[in-house]
């Protein structure tokens, strides 16, 4: 009974033990995976560049040349327009994907001048207010300017457009433009049908996005926004140091949907405003399945939850089109290591990794912040050799702890089967049957003479009714070998395994 016992112990620790260690490993799993979330979506803000775009052109309209002049304003007015969006690098060389209204592609020539009709509005209204020292009716003026435009008599000259790209912390407007690069429009489609656009800057090694050549977005699956809203991009609350940092936000793709212009677009509830425009949705793998294109908007305001995306498809052709090599520059991978060795705390080897991915693209974004932030750890003696990975080490001590409860386990079932002294008093000779011994040797009754079946009969009934020599009951056969042994033996002489009552 105690051996039963003894096995059920080893048993119980043996779970117990695979249990505890099975959890120990789930939780380095589960830090690992957040760790690798993390790096994913680190990849993909160095990524995400700001993007701005100035129009400008100059009035003219003759029937109100006078009163321009009694006005104060001239025989022309210069106007101009600006706004921001995102955009992200897809080629190690440059390029630069957004959406075509960032940079001001409509195809109604109506939305292509409509801010510059607005600045012209404001601009009028102010004179007048001035001269007249009264306000303008400008709903009245505004149906009247877009009318004259529509009909000719109207006209912008010079229209000009001009696109800026900034690449990390860059502060947007256009007394920074001196401090972004100068972007050309390489191929754009309008914003009532794909609106997507294609841009290029002077720049080598830039950290790229992946953009897969099919739709691949699931209903349910997990995606996230990458961009300038700008809600959070020009919020009086916030420092310059911290404002221009790309803003990740989280949501569930909801399906596909279609335009009016039969252009297929993508649902999404990843919160995205004014700003996010251009931006890349990614998936769990850091693929680009969509870029930022509208949002929904009632009477009170935008609708939350109901936004849309380019599909990845349509940028894929884009690139193809302009033979985009959309691959990742050696620069990513390197920076991927030093984020994955910087989140692990090994921030010496951390430091070396930023380094040599800055001597590649000194321009790349929050590398100087991840080499200060190492630092600080380092001089807080936070800094962790490198060493195995604690997953495998988790793994490699439960196959041990395995190994070792497993031995223990055959060690005391072993130990149960060694030979009790019964075995001395009812030698195994005397209760193994026949058949268990060996086999007859003759194949028929005719060669098998009379003294030998004589002998056969005999030891059958020797089994059948066994010696009275210490051995009394008759026999019965051990529930685990099977073997024939004393009927009252409480122990398999045999196998040493313990008898049923």
């Amino acid at each position: 009974m105690r051996y039963r016992v003894y096995r059920l112990i080893a048993l119980v620790y043996t779970i117990l033990l695979v249990l505890s260690i099975t959890a120990s490993i789930q939780s380095v799993y589960s830090v690992e995976e957040d760790i690798e979330k993390t790096i994913m979506l680190e990849k993909a803000k160095v990524s995400v560049v700001l993007v701005l775009c100035r129009v400008y052109g100059i009035i003219s309209w003759p029937e109100m040349k006078q009163e321009f002049q009694y006005l104060g304003l001239g025989e022309y007015v210069e106007v101009e327009s600006g706004s921001t969006g995102t955009g992200f690098f897809v080629s190690r060389d440059g390029y630069i994907v957004t959406a075509g209204h960032v940079v001001n592609e409509y195809e109604s020539e109506l939305y292509r001048v409509i801010w510059l009709l607005q600045d012209f509005i404001t601009k009028y209204a102010n004179a007048y207010r001035e001269r007249m020292g009264r306000d303008l009716d400008l709903e009245s003026f505004s149906q009247t300017v877009i009318q004259a435009y529509l009909d000719g008599r109207l006209t912008i000259k010079e229209y000009t457009r001009e696109v800026y790209v900034g690449v990390g912390k860059v502060l947007s407007g256009l007394g920074n433009i001196p401090k972004m690069y100068t972007a050309s429009i390489v191929d754009s489609l309008p914003a009532e049908k794909e609106d997507i656009a294609l841009l290029k800057i002077n720049l080598m090694h830039t950290p790229s996005l992946i953009v897969p050549a099919e739709d691949k977005a699931r209903v349910g699956e997990r995606v996230w926004a990458v961009g300038y809203p700008g809600a959070a991009t020009f919020h009086d609350y916030l420092s310059e140091e911290t404002i221009m940092e790309p803003s990740v936000t989280e949501g569930t793709i909801s399906g596909y949907k279609m335009k009016k212009t039969g252009v297929r677009v993508l649902q999404a509830d990843a919160p995205v405003t004014h700003g996010n425009s251009g931006g890349p949705l990614i998936n769990s793998r850091g693929e680009v399945i969509g870029v930022a294109s509208f949002i929904s908007i009632s009477e009170t305001g935008e609708l939350e939850g109901f936004n849309f995306f380019v599909p990845n498809s349509i940028v894929y052709q884009m690139l193809q089109r302009n033979s985009v090599d959309n691959t990742q520059d050696p620069v990513v991978e390197i920076f991927e290591e030093g984020l994955r060795l910087y989140y692990n705390k090994h921030y010496s080897a951390a430091i070396e990794k930023f380094r040599e991915a800055k001597e590649l693209f000194p321009g790349l974004p929050y590398v100087d912040d991840y080499i200060a932030s190492a630092r600080e750890a380092i001089l807080r003696g936070e800094d962790v050799p490198l060493g195995p990975d604690p997953f495998l080490i988790a793994v490699a001590v439960v196959v041990i702890a395995g190994g070792v409860s497993g031995g223990v386990l055959v060690f005391l079932i072993r130990r149960r089967k060694k030979p009790t002294p019964l075995q001395s008093q009812y030698p195994v000779r005397q209760y193994i049957l026949p058949s268990q011994e060996a086999p007859y040797q003759s194949t028929s009754v005719a060669s098998t003479s009379q003294e030998t079946m004589t002998q056969q009969v005999q030891q059958v009934q020797q089994v059948q009714q066994p010696s009275q020599q210490g051995v009394p009951g008759g026999v019965k056969y051990c529930w685990n070998c099977g073997r024939a042994i004393p009927f009252d033996a409480r122990l398999c002489p045999y196998c040493g395994v313990e008898q049923e009552e």
